[in-house]
């Protein structure tokens, strides 16, 4: 028989531990002790903080790391607790403790990122007289909602940017490359589709080997300390690689990405979120190639005043939801406010992460984390779907994905890091 007490974690009707910032938490301490324990006290411990650390190394040798830190969130619940300086003595059996408590409205969503996190827990302590306290811990995924309705300037408006290239310069300066991208808006919702349109007229004499559109991810790191310093990573969410244009030759494309299970834009922590699409025309021989980025917002409730060609841009045949369909996909009701169908599903590319830290005491056990983001599913009007029966809580599988320039336009394009 184990020595140690044995613990878990589990949040009521909850499986994957998503709640929504302002949200009330129920659930349940399950603890086992093999032997009588001496205790000062049994809590459960509940933090949430965003962390930055990397390291730069310059000519000199040195290495400088820089770091960073926001509290956003800390609560404690005492489940036994001596009055005294002396110890409790808990009795070896099965223990189950309640708590609830409520969440901040203000929380940043959860992320996990390469120089950083944005991370919730919920640890069980044991406080022990002239020992290291033992711990159990846990992770769990905060999303802040994002009411795409209420962003300035408005994202329901199309927007079209142009990039126009001279290749060389003075007398030989050449005709123009000029590269149109539009967007019906720029306010989504995982669960929905990007239309992006491209119109390329290259009236120069270089040839475009291949037409490149992505839908990218920006984070800032921030550091406090030594001093400020930041660290931007881009990542590729989807990408379409098309046809090249000939020289004197003009070409159009239309492709749609599906928008993935992402945290909404934020920019106001320490560890900052930007969504963009990007079309690169890469033209061989060239160290740089001419390329269009448009900002987009990714938020979680999703834009209502929509004309009749944005309702249509944003949804395809394939990811139309059904009445007959529903029950094949698995719905989650987190709050009432929130009444449109979705699933809860991990960031594309991502593993999950070992959430012990290098400096805390010794531990009972830790479950490997990974956040997760609401997908949403809409009916064939870009309508929240209806159900009316509870579903069970499963997670849909990925749908298959596709590569090149002759892809459906309703299919999902290529991911990776």
């Amino acid at each position: 028989m184990a020595s140690s007490p044995q613990c878990t974690i589990s949040f009521d009707d909850n499986y994957h531990g998503v709640f929504f910032a302002g949200q009330t938490i129920t659930g349940t301490v399950d603890i086992d002790l093999p032997k009588t324990k001496k205790v000062k006290g049994v809590l459960l411990r509940v933090t949430g903080l965003a962390c930055v650390l990397w390291t730069e190394t310059y000519g000199t040798g040195i290495t400088v790391a820089f770091q960073g830190r926001e509290d956003f969130l800390k609560h404690t619940i005492d489940f036994v607790r001596s009055e005294t300086d002396d110890p409790i003595e808990m009795a070896p059996g099965r223990q189950i403790y309640k708590f609830t408590f409520q969440l901040p409205t203000t929380l940043p969503t959860s992320f996990e990122g390469d120089y950083g996190y944005i991370r919730y827990t919920a640890r069980v302590v044991f406080e022990r007289p002239w020992k290291f306290d033992l711990t159990y811990k846990i992770a769990f995924t905060v999303v802040n909602q994002l009411n795409l309705n209420t962003v300035t300037p408005p994202l329901n408006v199309a927007v079209v940017q142009e990039h126009i290239k001279h290749f060389y310069c003075g007398p030989c300066r050449s005709e123009p490359l000029s590269i149109n991208v539009m967007l019906p808006m720029t306010g989504y919702v995982p669960g929905q589709f990007i239309l992006v349109t491209v119109d390329i007229s290259n009236r120069s004499n270089k040839c475009i080997a291949e037409v490149k559109l992505k839908l990218r991810r920006q984070v800032r790191y921030s550091s406090q300390t030594p001093y400020k310093q930041v660290r931007t990573v881009y990542n590729t969410l989807a990408k379409f690689q098309c046809s090249g244009v000939d020289a004197k030759g003009s070409a159009g494309y239309e492709r749609r990405f599906l928008v993935p299970p992402e945290p909404p834009t934020r920019s106001d922590t320490i560890i900052r979120l930007e969504y963009f699409v990007e079309v690169t025309a890469k033209v061989p021989g060239m160290a740089y190639s001419p390329e269009v980025q448009i900002p987009i917002t990714i938020g979680t409730v999703p834009l209502v005043n929509l004309n009749q060609t944005q309702h249509r841009a944003s949804i395809v045949e394939a990811h139309m939801t059904t009445a007959s369909s529903l029950t094949q996909k698995i719905f989650h009701s987190s709050v009432p406010s929130l009444i449109i169908p979705h699933t809860f599903e991990k960031s594309a590319g991502r593993s999950e992460v070992n959430i012990q830290d290098d400096d805390e005491s010794p531990s009972l056990g830790t479950v490997p984390f990974s956040p997760r983001y609401p997908m949403y599913h809409f009916d064939t009007n870009n309508q929240p779907a209806v159900h009316s029966a509870k579903l069970p809580t499963i997670h849909a599988q990925p749908a298959k994905n596709y590569g090149g320039d002759k892809i459906p336009s309703h299919e999902q394009p290529t991911r990776n890091r």
